[in-house]
């Protein structure tokens, strides 16, 4: 089942909040989105692989 999270961060965080996702669910870890809002905030989508249900 695939699954997706959201993590808000601002530009500078971005580095640290991937690093981390990628961390967290290894390989897993299918995609990486990231997204400005019009107020200059990020928001990460991360999408991984569950085995369980």
């Amino acid at each position: 089942m695939k699954i997706t999270v959201k993590r808000k961060a601002f530009l500078e965080e971005i580095p640290g909040v991937v690093e981390k996702l990628i961390s967290e669910y290894g390989s897993s870890l299918k995609t990486i989105q990231i997204e400005e809002d019009e107020k200059g905030c990020y928001t990460v989508w991360a999408t991984y692989e569950s085995s369980t249900f």
